[in-house]
């Protein structure tokens, strides 16, 4: 099921069928919108078991200021198996897995 989601409205999140996984791509690409799609992201990632497949390109610094928040708040994994590397990094393509942080004993 595809819908609108605007960023950053809790409602509407809250208002979608649970999903245990979530496809995000080329969400990063105006840095006025980073703290909305983060709030987002953190609504979505709610339970232990729903995990977020995250891919963009570089297209700027602030970029990959945005990953830094990201890792910040989420457990991050950088995908780099299965994937035509060379061209991910001629391309500046990122692929990640995000899930809900887990807080360490």
């Amino acid at each position: 099921h595809a819908a609108l989601l605007d960023w950053g409205d809790e409602g509407a999140v809250r208002a979608l069928p649970r999903a245990k996984v979530i496809l995000a791509a080329d969400c990063v690409y105006f840095e006025p919108a980073f703290p909305l799609l983060l709030l987002t992201l953190e609504a979505l990632l709610d339970e232990e078991d729903v995990v977020c497949y995250f891919c963009f390109k570089k297209r700027r610094k602030a970029d990959m200021r945005f990953v830094k928040q990201m890792k910040k708040k989420f457990d991050v994994v950088e995908v780099t198996e299965g994937v035509d590397r060379d061209f991910c990094k001629q391309e500046r393509i990122f692929l990640y897995i995000l899930r809900q942080r887990m807080e360490k004993p």
